[in-house]
């Protein structure tokens, strides 16, 4: 079955800047979170953004870690945001990764060395319930590393596979999920294929497949996935917008085989789009866009 839907943009908000590489936009928490974004005036800086009160604020990285990418957590008990900046090539005790905990005052960024090095981490991260997971790889193998965000432990996850490559990162039901959407030419057919972490201390993965409907308002080939709602949707958004050319997100639910299509109005001009799911602004977080200084340099964490 499937139902659609029209609604239009009610809310804009700009600030200067712009985005060197794809894959460094991420929600958490009521946050957006634009990783190594390009400024005329400071270089390579990190921008926060309120999508509700379109309040931002840029964070200066420190020198050691300018051309890497940041991760931005929740801890959801102590109501705590942090970003974790990793060292940039390598990661490694020698060049260790650093946190700020974001809050009002002055803030410094601290060194974190007891964590697993590796050789490059990629862009592709989600937090789930305090948890951030990151995708990285050492001399010959792909992991997943875990950052719990209130102790600040890591950990190695073995992906089982490379469909952690591929896939987009998602919080399935409170786990971490991994969807790719994959095409069949031959008959212009295409799956949906999710691997479920069902146990972070003993890793074990789960798969399902799903037929992608054919009544669908929209070609598979240009979509992507933005992520799975609480009730277990899984949304799917146009990779690209045009003028006066519909633009959709689709709820597709897997158990029901049910497919809702929502035509997006008002976005303007082309380009590209970011959705995320389930946006909820938790009023009892402290509120992180109102510090005023950053220290470049921290002491050491053993």
């Amino acid at each position: 079955t499937k139902s659609s839907l029209v609604v239009a943009f009610d809310f804009h908000s700009e600030f200067r800047g712009y985005k060197e590489y794809e894959d460094t936009c991420s929600y958490v928490s009521g946050l957006i979170y634009f990783s190594h974004m390009g400024s005329k005036d400071s270089g390579y800086v990190d921008v926060i953004l309120n999508p509700i009160t379109g309040k931002y604020a840029s964070l200066t990285k420190p020198r050691q870690n300018i051309y890497s990418c940041s991760y931005l957590g929740f801890d959801p008990i102590d109501k705590q945001f942090k970003v974790l900046s990793k060292a940039y090539p390598l990661c490694s005790n020698w060049d260790p990764h650093r946190i700020l905990t974001l809050g009002a005052g002055k803030l410094r960024w601290r060194s974190k060395i007891n964590f697993p090095g590796y050789k490059f981490g990629f862009s592709k991260r989600i937090c789930i319930n305090g948890v951030l997971f990151h995708l990285a790889k050492t001399d010959y193998e792909i992991h997943i590393v875990c950052f719990d965000v209130r102790s600040e432990k890591f950990k190695f996850i073995d992906t089982g596979s490379h469909h952690a490559l591929s896939g987009k990162f998602v919080n399935y039901k409170g786990k971490l999920g991994v969807i790719s959407l994959n095409f069949d030419k031959a008959d212009n057919t295409a799956e949906l294929r999710m691997w479920v972490l069902e146990d972070v201390e003993n890793p074990k993965w789960s798969k399902h497949v799903y037929t992608w409907p054919k009544h669908a308002p929209v070609n598979p080939y240009y979509v992507s996935i933005a992520g799975v709602t609480a009730t277990g949707d899984i949304i799917l958004t146009m990779d690209n917008f045009y003028p006066n050319s519909p633009f959709y997100v689709l709820y597709f639910n897997p158990e029901r085989s049910t497919l809702q299509s929502v035509e997006i109005q008002g976005l303007g001009n082309s380009g590209a789009v970011y959705a995320f799911v389930d946006h909820v602004e938790d009023l009892n977080a402290n509120e992180p866009l109102k510090f005023c200084s950053i220290s470049e340099e921290g002491a050491s964490d053993n």
